[in-house]
């Protein structure tokens, strides 16, 4: 049977498993659905559409599930909702919020957001990320599988952060970052997350992928022709042609260089 605190105010219409314990002064709106071993500590509230798969844990004070910070975007409007996979950990005064136009706003698993850490609608945040406090996506973001964020990191909307790339405390993007790349200052590559990378399992990776960033960043060719060379170089590493084509792909540009090489207008 769910274990509810007397204090807690649940909608009749949610759907809680058995196994669900929810805390003193929670408020679990309708259209929220808990699955199996989710723990709400206390002072959370969830409102819908909201889905959390199996074995969260969530801190007091987080909420969950709530309208956007949109002046378009009326708070009643419920969207598309807010999904969240299994195992996550999300500490003291996390705040997510809905998808609304394009997609709902999408966590993967095994994620630990820290505190006061933040989730704009419409994010996509894959698995194994770690955002530390205070850090910030905005509406639209997505972050690929392993990334870190440290402390007051923001990404600016609709911006990209590759898989396996990492940011420094206070450092902000206003462009895409590039997967298994970091960033130490705002705005800029100072170069490959190499710790991650073997933490990862990918150190048969990294020569080729340095050979990737160094024709992107470091050889002063124009765009177009550094990702022809790196294409006919690397084609056959998966991790260099992952780098190379998340570049290739993206819309309004990826982060300049840090150090010399490609200026930021390019």
């Amino acid at each position: 049977m769910v274990q509810i605190h007397p204090t807690a105010i649940v909608d009749p219409e949610a759907e809680l498993h058995p196994s669900v314990e929810v805390g003193p002064f929670c408020v679990i709106g309708t259209g929220v659905r808990l699955a199996e071993g989710n723990r709400l500590m206390g002072s959370n509230y969830l409102e819908g559409p909201l889905t959390l798969g199996p074995g969260n844990t969530v801190y007091p004070h987080a909420c969950l599930g709530y309208a956007p910070q949109d002046r378009k975007t009326e708070p009643h409007e419920t969207g598309l909702g807010t999904v969240i996979g299994a195992d996550n950990v999300i500490r003291e005064g996390v705040t997510i919020h809905r998808g609304v136009r394009s997609r709902a706003t999408t966590v993967g698993d095994r994620n630990y957001l820290m505190v006061n850490s933040h989730l704009g609608h419409d994010v996509v945040l894959g698995s194994d990320t770690m955002l530390a406090n205070g850090a910030l996506l905005g509406g639209h973001v997505m972050v690929g599988d392993g990334a870190v964020l440290g402390g007051n990191a923001a990404v600016h909307q609709f911006r990209r952060v590759g898989r396996l790339a990492m940011m420094s405390g206070v450092a902000a993007l206003t462009r895409d970052l590039p997967p298994f790349c970091t960033v130490f200052q705002s705005k800029a590559v100072g170069g490959l997350n190499l710790v991650g990378l073997r933490r990862a399992g990918l150190r048969e990776h990294i020569k080729p992928l340095q050979r990737a960033f160094d024709l992107y960043y470091r050889q002063g060719l124009a765009s177009p022709t550094a990702l022809e060379r790196m294409r006919d170089e690397l084609a056959e590493d998966p991790i260099a042609s992952e780098f190379t084509e998340f570049i290739a792909s993206s819309e309004d540009g990826v982060c300049p260089y840090a150090g010399r090489g490609r200026r930021a207008s390019e």
